[in-house]
């Protein structure tokens, strides 16, 4: 090859990636194929295991701490009560109540991975997110970005619908559930010609799984001269721009606490934005809203002393010990925050993705590290005084998606299932 067609080659070869790259930055076909194509592969090479051998990869993360189940309880200073713990227990995917000492008080006989076949790209392809349990032992559960599926305590499904709702599911007083629900390709003058992906919050009946209500967050941002927050997650996370985690309604319960908002408000999580939203229950314009210190936060939640506190997944970096998670309290009077636990080398916490936390009647909070198969308690002060491992085998755990405590009168009495 003479000297001038080496030129040639080689000019033809960065005019090919300069087009690539402007067809990819302008969104033009065929990026937008080009691109699911390429996740299609993405997925396929980092789920192998879970496509050609019977393992559950995409549920399976590297063992970090020691034991298997109950690795420490000192049920003197824990919250009374069962556990029920959502995740990857074996190769089934499904609920479990446990007691303080790591006893199965009930299993639900269900296996998510097999909820809904049709929507599976394999057999391991399925996660729930979001739980509540009922005292009749019925549990409603997202499948997550597929479906809100009510079970039974014998794992009969009693309705299922098809509004791909994700994350967290959240009561409010007259019973309702609030849900994230997947981005619906929407489009705004003002933001984009082109259309993109916004989450909608969806209420759904109980008793039916009908959807009840439907807030898009677009309409709310719009209705609340707002459009600028979403514009940076716009040209970065055009498909998902919101990424809403948590939908919670404010209870009338606890409103008194919250002067500034009322009952029925929705509290919202965007983790692209890394901003929390509260959204005005009635008139749907943004009434709050927090930003700074968050980091891909997971599950904030009203508390009683008129705090919220939210899981701040990449936190601050622990002192000579890397990344940590923080559970964190936000005063939203003036949105000062405190910190009410943090990783550390001497406690080590952190989960990049997911994860929920629940503080307890005692003071004591219980906490979710999903990508590290742990659920742990601890107290005010920061010590712990329960830990269960969700061991896989030797070298792996299953993802904990969700610890919850429970009154103890919640475990089912006997088996009464035909």
């Amino acid at each position: 090859m003479t000297w001038l067609w080496r030129v040639w080659f080689i000019a033809a070869i960065g005019l090919a990636f300069a087009g690539g790259l402007f067809v990819a930055i302008l969104d033009w076909p065929p990026a937008p194929a080009a691109r699911g194509y390429l996740g299609e592969m993405s997925e396929a090479a980092a789920n192998w295991r879970s496509l050609i051998a019977d393992q559950p990869s995409y549920h399976l993360e590297p063992a970090v701490y020691a034991g298997e189940g109950v690795v420490a309880a000192e049920p003197t200073r824990m919250q009374p009560g069962v556990t029920l713990l959502t995740g990857l227990f074996g190769n089934r995917l499904t609920f479990r109540l446990v007691d303080a000492e790591g006893k199965l008080a009930h299993e639900w006989p269900i296996d998510f991975f097999a909820i809904a076949p049709e929507r599976m790209k394999h057999r391991f392809h399925a996660l729930i997110h979001g739980t509540v349990l009922y005292p009749n032992g019925d549990i409603v559960a997202n499948l997550d970005g597929h479906a809100m599926v009510r079970i039974d305590r014998c794992g009969r499904i009693i309705w299922r619908n098809s509004y791909h709702t994700h994350h967290s599911i959240h009561a409010d007083d007259q019973g309702g559930l609030w849900a994230p629900a997947l981005p619906a390709p929407v489009a705004h003058p003002h933001l984009s010609s082109e259309p993109f992906g916004m989450d909608t919050l969806v209420r759904i009946d109980p008793a039916t799984g009908e959807r009840a209500e439907l807030i898009p967050l677009l309409a709310v941002l719009d209705a609340s001269d707002r459009l600028g927050l979403a514009r940076l997650s716009l040209n970065l996370n055009r498909r998902d721009v919101i990424h809403a985690n948590d939908v919670e309604p404010l209870s009338a319960g606890m409103a008194a606490a919250f002067p500034m908002f009322a009952a029925g408000d929705l509290l919202v999580s965007s983790r692209n934005l890394h901003q929390l939203w509260v959204v005005d229950g009635a008139s749907h314009r943004l009434k709050w809203l927090f930003i700074g210190p968050l980091q891909g936060q997971h599950d904030p939640d009203f508390q009683p002393d008129g705090t919220i506190t939210v899981f701040d997944n990449l936190g601050r970096s622990a002192a000579a010990g890397g990344p940590a998670s923080r559970i964190l309290a936000i005063d939203p009077a003036t949105q000062e925050t405190r910190t009410l636990f943090r990783g550390s080398p001497e406690a080590p916490f952190y989960t990049p993705f997911r994860g929920k936390h629940q503080v307890l009647d005692n003071g004591n909070i219980l906490i979710t590290e999903t990508d590290r198969g742990r659920a742990f308690e601890v107290t005010s002060g920061g010590e712990v005084v329960w830990s269960y491992v969700n061991r896989y085998d030797d070298e792996q755990v299953g993802w904990l998606m969700q610890a919850e405590r429970y009154p103890a009168a919640y475990a089912p009495s006997g088996s009464g299932c035909g």
